[in-house]
């Protein structure tokens, strides 16, 4: 969906910049992290400065980039990013390459839209796949995000005997906001219910 509403660059400088909200980037590391051409990187953060979406701000010899807090769109293009480009994607394309999931979602501060600085990608599965598998997966998009990937994981049964005996911490986590990677909600109430 993202793909065809944001080009490439755009849409990478964005995930970045959103995507860490409270860091500044200077022109060559935001190059480096989307693997995009200086040029155009350096075009779309000029396009973006003027729009008012991002601030820019010299200090010394290099000019700093960063989301502005104060653009009125700065809410959903955070969002937008977190669900899309910017986390959601990278995390499910490392899913894809782990057999066994079937149930996988982004809790805490970033699916509340709140990260900082410190944050990491809370991940809660279930599945039949391994931690070792999952740790391996999720390397490469840990390098991508700039930020820790933490998987929570839970056979089928495990998931259900948890859920069925209400445990303080898939209670609290099934309640608060989530980033649908694999299944949906209907996958939630049915893995919830049996273990089968």
């Amino acid at each position: 969906m993202i793909e065809a509403l944001l080009p490439r660059t755009r849409r990478n400088v964005l995930a970045l910049l959103f995507g860490h909200p409270d860091e500044a980037f200077y022109l060559r590391q935001v190059v480096r992290v989307t693997g995009s051409g200086r040029g155009a990187v350096a075009r779309e953060l000029g396009e973006l400065a003027e729009a008012g979406v991002v601030t820019r701000e010299r200090k010394g010899n290099s000019t700093y980039y960063q989301a502005d807090p104060t653009c009125p769109l700065f809410p959903e293009l955070k969002s937008m990013m977190l669900k899309t480009a910017g986390l959601a994607d990278v995390v499910r394309a490392a899913l894809s390459e782990v057999k066994g999931v079937r149930l996988a979602f982004i809790f805490g501060s970033m699916a509340k839209g709140m990260p900082d600085v410190r944050s990491d990608v809370d991940v809660l599965i279930v599945g039949e796949a391994t931690f070792v598998d999952l740790v391996r997966a999720f390397r490469p998009a840990q390098g991508h995000l700039g930020r820790e990937i933490t998987p929570t994981l839970y056979t089928p049964a495990e998931f259900a005997q948890k859920v069925g005996a209400r445990h303080h911490f898939l209670t609290r986590v099934l309640a608060e906001p989530k980033i649908m990677l694999v299944g949906d909600a209907g996958e939630i109430e049915r893995l919830g219910r049996s273990a089968s």
